[in-house]
């Protein structure tokens, strides 16, 4: 493979029970092993930055979902999803387990389904209280808020990617626009 190509597309919609996770199934098709694992679930004040992509009040709770995805076992990514907790609060969103079909299968569930998305691509520097798991710096940071029909954040999701996303080979994300 002399490039990974990736595309946000397969990550946008819900998924039943039994389908594939798609980081699992984009690892497959490079030749390797994509997992990933809960570690953290708790109603936290979001960033700044966070809280006013999801359209909260500063100092407003939000439940928060962290996730580090795993690449042949190794640790090359944290996820962090955030979902207002007058969404989250009181559903399969603020439990710290695994969901089956996904957040956004939870989501759609509860009548949120995203008709738009928004991405911002950053460099940054690790976070010092994340470096014992992405020590390598700097990182791809993916930001993700996703809106329902009627123009609603619902989610933010703030997406710290090593190098060690595609081993050996240049990683690039490819973007679809298509004129109104």
């Amino acid at each position: 493979m002399s490039e990974w190509i990736t595309s946000s597309q397969p990550y946008l919609s819900p998924r039943d029970a039994t389908s594939p996770d798609p980081w699992q199934a984009e690892a497959a098709r490079a030749g390797h092993v994509g997992g990933h694992r809960l570690v953290l679930v708790e109603i936290q004040v979001p960033p700044a930055r966070v809280s006013a992509l999801l359209g909260a009040d500063p100092g407003s709770e939000a439940v928060l979902r962290r996730r580090v995805v795993t690449l042949d076992e190794r640790p090359v990514e944290i996820s962090d999803s955030w979902y207002p907790a007058a969404i989250a609060n009181g559903t399969v969103l603020a439990e710290n387990r695994p969901i089956k079909g996904g957040a956004l299968r939870a989501l759609a569930d509860l009548g949120y389904s995203a008709t738009r998305h928004v991405e911002e691509i950053a460099v940054v520097d690790t976070p010092p209280q994340l470096r014992d798991v992405l020590p390598d710096s700097p990182v791809i940071e993916l930001t993700r808020t996703s809106y329902t029909a009627n123009d609603v954040p619902f989610e933010t999701a703030v997406m710290l990617m090593s190098r060690d996303m595609a081993p050996g080979v240049p990683r690039r994300f490819r973007y679809e626009l298509k004129s109104a």
